[in-house]
């Protein structure tokens, strides 16, 4: 293993410079001293302060300064330390905000941000990607009966399933309670509804047991729409939905394209009589003397 000087201790740094200054100083001593003297009586003496001499100067400088940057070694080592859980802190942070933490599919927010990056990447107006909303049918009674741990069980189950069926470049992404989101690029509507149905079977096909010996048979509803470049998000999610709310209201567990003119899902009752409902004109109270 390679060793450098700051990793030494001061101890042995101070060692280690000291010794190289006292030979340097006894070999230019001597060497000025035969030069100009010869050998004489004080030759010896002079090696001697030579080799001394920057012992007792070195010494203690060199050992406060190696000291002083054993501190700064250890300092740096802890901020590299430091730096390194940070990044793995940060890694983590990133991973719990773009993807789910049971199924490990993309968050909501993370699916919807690709989605549209993905969609106004594409420059053309033909509609060549597809969108696909996919619920699981009867999730409600599989959480009833069985428990939650077990529907959550079950929506791991699916996340295989996706990651099994569909291709790398494709987007899978978690953006409800039992619905997911599925964008197909480079993908015809067409194309789109063969491949929701080979989900959908893969789906049906999944061995689900809440208890010893006894299947639960998963099936999904899947509103499947074309998508093009300047369309607005909104409308894709509402086509979508449109086509899974065709799909639940034929039956479920099947495959929906949407197509212009389907019925969506009604509004609420109380909502369109609100709608519904004249505004009422402000009333003077003063002029009646209340």
């Amino acid at each position: 293993m390679k060793t450098t000087m700051s990793s030494l201790s001061p101890v042995r740094q101070t060692a280690i410079i000291s010794a190289i200054v006292a030979v340097l100083s006894v070999t230019f001593t001597g060497t000025v001293y035969l030069l100009f003297f010869g050998v004489d009586d004080r030759f010896w003496s002079a090696l001697k302060m030579a080799f001394l001499i920057p012992w007792a100067i070195t010494i203690p400088l060199c050992f406060r300064m190696s000291k002083q940057r054993f501190k700064l070694v250890c300092i740096t080592n802890r901020l590299k330390e430091t730096q390194a859980r940070l990044r793995i802190a940060n890694k983590a942070l990133e991973q719990r905000a773009n993807y789910d933490g049971m199924t490990g599919l993309l968050s909501r927010d993370s699916f919807f941000n690709q989605l549209d990056k993905m969609r106004l990447a594409d420059s053309s107006d033909e509609l060549t990607n597809v969108l696909m909303i996919v619920d699981v049918d009867h999730f409600k009674k599989i959480n009833d009966n069985f428990g939650h741990p077990m529907g959550d069980q079950a929506l791991i189950l699916l996340g295989k399933a996706f990651r099994k069926t569909l291709r790398q470049n494709d987007l899978v992404g978690r953006i409800g309670g039992e619905e997911f989101g599925i964008f197909l690029p480079a993908t015809s509507a067409p194309e789109g509804q063969i491949i929701g149905e080979i989900i959908r079977h893969e789906i049906e096909k999944t061995i689900f047991e809440p208890y010893h010996n006894m299947r639960h048979v998963i099936t999904v509803s899947i509103g499947v729409t074309a998508v093009a470049s300047h369309q607005q998000r909104g409308v894709l999610l509402g086509n979508a939905d449109t086509a899974l709310f065709m799909a639940k209201r034929r039956g479920r567990n099947q495959v929906v394209l949407f197509e212009p003119g389907m019925i969506g899902k009604p509004e609420p009752v109380l909502k369109k009589v609100r709608d519904s409902e004249p505004a009422m004109a402000p009333t003077n109270f003063f002029a009646r003397g209340i």
